[in-house]
């Protein structure tokens, strides 16, 4: 896991807006390609298994093992608990979760709960109690 840099959350929203739009890319292909996988053995209901499965495990998955996606690894900032320890699978469900709250408005929800917390925490990082945080 990358090292964080505690004490960086108001330094990273630039970085947490174009890790958004590369993880979203990078899981979107993923979850199409899962949903085909699927759709193999499952036929349509394959897809409507696969294409969830897979944009809602990217996150989960590379946040709980790795406090870091793809997008948030090339833009070097990290998810950690607000102690600096690691976020951890458990956490990654909850924040991750809470994306569908989040995600309202296109995102618009997550990013002015963002912009109006002190340590800039969407309200899945509130629930979980997680800070994005620059990587050493």
């Amino acid at each position: 896991m990358a090292e964080p840099v505690m004490g960086t959350e108001n330094d990273v929203v630039g970085s947490r807006v174009v890790a958004f739009v590369l993880d979203h890319v990078v899981s979107f292909v993923g979850a199409v390609a899962l949903g085909v996988a699927f759709a193999l053995p499952f036929g349509e209901a394959g897809i409507w298994l696969g294409v969830p499965l897979g944009l809602f495990g990217y996150f989960v998955v590379l946040e709980g093992l790795f406090g870091q996606t793809v997008g948030k690894k090339l833009t070097g900032v990290v998810v950690v608990r607000r102690s600096g320890e690691p976020c951890g699978m458990g956490a990654s469900v909850v924040r991750n979760l809470l994306r569908l709250v989040d995600g309202f408005l296109s995102y618009a929800v997550g990013l002015v709960v963002m912009l109006l917390t002190d340590d800039r925490q969407r309200i899945g990082d509130l629930a979980a109690d997680t800070v994005v945080v620059r990587a050493r």
